[in-house]
């Protein structure tokens, strides 16, 4: 599986189940060649993200289909928590 780092912000969250939550997240650009207009991704429950807020987040990889980029949060971080502490 690949890996990927997105800093994007939230434009909905859809409640999937009991354990896990979609994530939609503005996007323009392309991936391998393909343009990608969407970026969904499911996450835990303990991953509480927020809509209009933005993310640096650390994404595996599933799916790149009909310009909507599909994966799987492995960590994220507001943006406006990462900063240069030099």
């Amino acid at each position: 599986m690949k890996t990927v780092i997105i800093v994007s912000k939230c434009l909905r969250v859809t409640k999937f189940n009991s354990e896990a939550r979609w994530y939609e997240f503005h996007f323009k650009g392309a991936y391998a060649g393909e343009r990608v207009k969407k970026v969904m991704l499911i996450g835990s429950n303990q991953q509480l993200l927020k809509a209009g807020e933005e993310y640096l987040i650390y994404v595996r990889l599933l799916s790149c289909e009909a310009g909507v980029l599909k994966g799987e949060i492995l960590k994220s971080k507001p943006l406006d928590e990462c900063w240069d502490r030099s």
